[in-house]
């Protein structure tokens, strides 16, 4: 059923559209068309008719794939550094080649150690539909993490992924997925005449948490984030937030109804969320990125901050209060 541009959403309503594609999406799919062209012929074939200010989430994998971001372990040359790490650390020295051409290793992070804690481990096995293969793999193939920082987000393996392809085969990300954002963007518009977004999602590890969700890793035609901090509040207090980072929430989102396993949805039309285009001003995911060289500047600060917290709270001679009202 063909669905009518006049089906449109109420007024505070969003709708999460699902393009679902009927086969596994293969790596010499990508060979002789472009990702927008895929995407576009997938919008026609599920009868969904574009509205203005639509936004297009695709999934980064599937990008990677139709971009030629593919690559065959074979073809991979891994340096001495790599051997060495892949080694060391348990890992195919050919992925590490490609982390470390994605980036540079901020931090590692041993699973295989994480996941022999007693209580991490019974947590782990609640989650998982194959605890046996959850501990296995913790051991053996993904006994470390090594996270990268790129596209303003912190990459396990440096958002390099190995599962959904045939053997052998690995999807890296897009080297500038806000330029391939927005050629995919222009494709489709130039398709349908219509002013939509774009928006390319990856998962990540949400820090301080157990578990992953969908980030933005690159957009096109949208503000990536809100621009009203220390506006007033419903009182005319000035408030300190207010710089609401509106891609991930949409990502976030879009990764639901796309999953992360078998659901074959490698994309979603997302309707009825109000944003404005994007600042002539920024360059891609700079926008939501501290500025280089702040992080470590910021950290030393908040190191100082903490320590001096902790002295003042030692001194003050008194236990941490309990909760009065």
């Amino acid at each position: 059923m063909k669905e009518s541009s006049d089906d449109r959403v109420r007024a505070g309503e969003v709708r999460f559209i699902p393009l679902s594609v009927g086969e596994t999406i293969r790596p010499e799919e990508g060979s002789g068309r472009t990702a927008g062209s895929f995407f576009a012929d997938l919008i026609d074939d599920r009868g969904i008719e574009l509205n203005d200010k639509d936004i297009l989430v695709l999934s980064s994998k599937v990008v990677g794939i139709l971009e030629g971001a593919r690559v065959r372990l074979d073809d991979v040359r891994p340096s001495r550094k790599a051997r060495i790490l892949g080694r060391v650390f348990h890992k195919d020295p050919r992925k590490v080649q490609l982390i470390m051409e994605s980036g540079r290793v901020l931090i590692v992070v041993p699973m295989k150690w994480i996941i022999r804690i007693p209580s991490v481990r019974r947590m782990m096995e609640r989650r998982s539909a194959n605890p046996a293969a959850m501990r296995a793999g913790f051991e053996r193939t993904n006994s470390y993490e090594f996270v990268v920082s790129a596209h303003a987000a912190y990459l396990d393996d440096a958002g390099i992924d190995y599962s959904n392809l045939p053997g052998g085969f690995v999807s890296l990300l897009p080297s500038d997925p806000c330029a391939t954002a927005g050629k995919i963007r222009a494709e489709i518009m130039e398709r349908f005449g219509k002013d939509v977004a774009v928006i390319i999602t990856d998962t990540v590890v949400s820090v301080g948490r157990v578990g992953s969700q969908d980030v933005a890793i690159g957009y096109a035609g949208i503000d990536p984030v809100t621009r009203v901090t220390f506006s007033d509040d419903l009182f005319g207090v000035p408030r300190s937030g207010g710089v609401d980072i509106l891609v991930d929430s949409i990502a976030g989102m879009a990764g639901l109804v796309m999953g992360q396993t078998t659901e074959r949805s490698p994309a979603v039309v997302v309707r009825g969320v109000d944003y404005l285009p994007e600042p002539e001003d920024e360059e891609g995911m700079a926008a939501l990125a501290y500025p280089p060289g702040a992080q470590w500047r910021m950290a030393v600060y908040t190191i100082v901050a903490t320590v001096w917290f902790h002295l003042v709270d030692l001194i003050t001679f008194q236990r941490w209060p309990r909760r009065s009202v």
